[in-house]
């Protein structure tokens, strides 16, 4: 049998607005034909694709990740950043963060607004340490933009902890438990976005077709599994030489389930980092005749340190507690110390049965003073050394020193 994986974004949204289509009549019908969301999922389009690329390169088993959850985050934070920091924000993000606050606003409203069985609800909140005074412009635009209620606490105390985790399993109907084990002393500000969704098949699976199959991985054993198995007219498939993809439906006439695999031998990652996933998807038409399905049911569970992730995608000062520019979340007099990001995480759970599909991600970024005291650099091993004019930029000397 050959190998399979199923690529569940939760940014569909974004693709099928970017899809193409062959013929007029075999269009998917695109979500978002309002231009106002057309530079947005672009964005959000380039961003997961960058993002879930640096999951790969993890070469973690069975990761899965939520660019929209992160993307809200990100944005929260971006709007606390000023200079080069806000910058990189732009960058990684694709859009000015104050005009990607206004058009993820609307998203979120338009997202809410579900048919059919679809259950879809992002929620956002920030927790402040009670010795910092948040910054009074940064505090309206989390109510403004993403109706996030802050909440003063003593963030290290085990009850908050325990608070900001019952918060997080609440608007993730259980789904997402226990993200956080402690707070560092250091961290002021709990920056947190979470996203459940919960969908039903336009065409349910039939839980009859249920069967055990063998799932072949790319190393080790053949493993046996439960497969889900239908037959179903008029979907949206492609069949290459390279990949074969299929789109399957949810009741609400919106959401939709990808999943492509490689069918040439290679392997998962070299062929996702090969090839436009979005394009192969607007490559996608329809079947008149049946097509039938077989893929495993899921259940899993993975976190992910975001902060790695981001700082190879280009956004690497925010994480610095030197050079990191995010002093527009607290108030100016609130502290002398710097403001980065120390902590970044996202946790994410999936189920995939016969009946639909059930999943959350909670994504949580923690802002932090800097540890204070002096730089201290120490050039106790072979360092280079140049002497050089500030006016002209001429380098009058350049050496090394391997042994003083």
């Amino acid at each position: 049998m050959k190998k399979m994986i199923a690529l569940f974004f939760l940014t569909i949204y974004m693709l099928i607005a970017l899809s193409g289509c062959v013929k007029e009549e075999e269009c998917i019908p695109p979500i978002a034909q309002n231009p106002y969301f057309e530079p947005i999922s672009l964005a959000m389009g380039n961003f997961a694709q960058s993002l879930f690329l640096e999951i790969l390169a993890t070469r973690d088993e069975n990761a899965v990740i939520s660019p929209l959850s992160a993307y809200y985050v990100l944005t929260m934070v971006a709007l606390g950043a000023e200079g080069d920091t806000l910058q990189e924000f732009h960058t990684v993000l694709g859009i000015h963060p104050q005009d990607l606050a206004l058009k993820l606003s609307a998203l979120s409203q338009d997202l809410a607004r579900t048919r059919g069985s679809t259950t879809l609800n992002l929620a956002g909140s920030i927790w402040v340490s009670d010795y910092i005074t948040i910054n009074d412009d940064f505090y309206h635009a989390m109510i403004y933009y993403f109706d996030a209620r802050a909440y003063i606490r003593n963030l290290q105390a085990q009850s908050t902890i325990d608070e900001v985790n019952a918060w997080i399993s609440c608007h993730t109907q259980g789904l997402i438990e226990n993200i956080l084990d402690e707070v560092d002393d250091e961290t002021i500000m709990l920056l947190i976005n979470t996203l459940y969704l919960q969908a039903r098949w336009e065409r349910r699976f039939n839980p009859m077709g249920e069967r055990l199959g063998y799932f072949y991985p790319e190393v080790g054993a053949p493993i046996q599994t439960t497969f889900l198995l239908s037959r179903i007219r008029h979907l949206y498939a492609v069949v290459t030489d390279y990949y074969e993809a299929v789109l399957l439906p949810y009741d609400d006439d919106r959401l939709q389930f990808f999943l492509i695999r490689p069918t040439d031998g290679a392997p998962i990652r070299e062929f996702a980092a090969a090839h436009d996933l979005i394009y192969a998807f607007s490559k996608l038409e329809r079947y008149i005749a049946d097509v039938e399905v077989s893929m495993p049911m899921l259940d899993k569970e993975y976190e992910a340190d975001m902060i790695p992730l981001l700082i190879a995608m280009g956004l690497e000062l925010a994480f610095n507690q030197r050079l990191a520019n995010l002093l527009g979340l607290v108030e100016e007099n609130s502290t002398d110390r710097n403001v980065f990001i120390s902590d970044a995480m996202q946790k994410v759970r999936i189920r995939v049965d016969a009946e639909g599909t059930a999943a959350a991600a909670a994504t949580v970024a923690m802002p932090s003073l800097d540890g204070g005291g002096p730089l201290q650099l120490v050039f106790n091993t072979p360092y280079i050394y140049m002497i050089l004019d500030n006016q002209t930029g001429a380098i009058l000397f350049i050496g090394v020193v391997d042994n003083p």
